[in-house]
């Protein structure tokens, strides 16, 4: 009988976990992905994560880019045979915001700016992106709970581009299209 308690509590506890993580996967995975006019996704990063304000998290901005690299991967689709959209991340960053009332907050930025680009390298159009996310930060949170707690804002922070650029791009009937000659 012990052993069908130990069973069962178990199980709770891992359908506990599931539901955690399942809780903060990102929305875009069930989206279908969003037409771009170029044959190529290209993501590069316009600032260093490495060097660390005193008030910034390194290890999570890397895992910040890491999303956004996937959300790049799973969302934008290359419709055409030219060019590349050039997704640049300016600001991936989560920064602990001191308050003169507890609970602390973390806000979480992310700066990005789409282009394509012909095959000469020039802009055919740019497209940006700037959302900010915040959360309150427990007192005596513990390092599981912090981890937890950044995906959790890494994830808001994905949802929020993605409604951000979903609506953009469809503003700019996906940029401009290419020339004639290359039609």
């Amino acid at each position: 009988m012990e052993k069908l308690y130990l069973a069962v509590a178990l199980g709770l506890g891992l359908s506990a976990c599931v539901d955690r993580v399942d809780s903060i996967r990102p929305k875009y995975e069930t989206k279908s992905p969003i037409p771009i006019n170029a044959n190529a996704i290209l993501v590069t990063q316009d600032f260093n994560p490495y060097p660390k304000p005193s008030n910034s998290d390194q290890l999570f901005s890397r895992t910040l880019v890491q999303n956004v690299e996937k959300w790049a991967k799973k969302r934008l689709y290359p419709l055409n045979q030219y060019g590349v959209a050039q997704l640049t991340i300016r600001d991936a960053s989560f920064i602990l915001i001191p308050n003169t009332q507890i609970p602390e907050a973390m806000e979480g930025h992310l700066d990005v700016v789409l282009s394509v680009l012909d095959d000469k390298k020039a802009v055919l159009s740019t497209t940006e992106a700037r959302v900010r996310q915040k959360v309150s930060v427990p007192v005596g949170m513990t390092d599981d709970e912090r981890k937890t707690l950044t995906q959790t804002l890494s994830t808001k922070l994905i949802d929020a581009l993605d409604i951000e650029m979903e609506g953009l791009l469809a503003k700019t009937a996906n940029f401009i299209p290419y020339p004639k000659k290359y039609s």
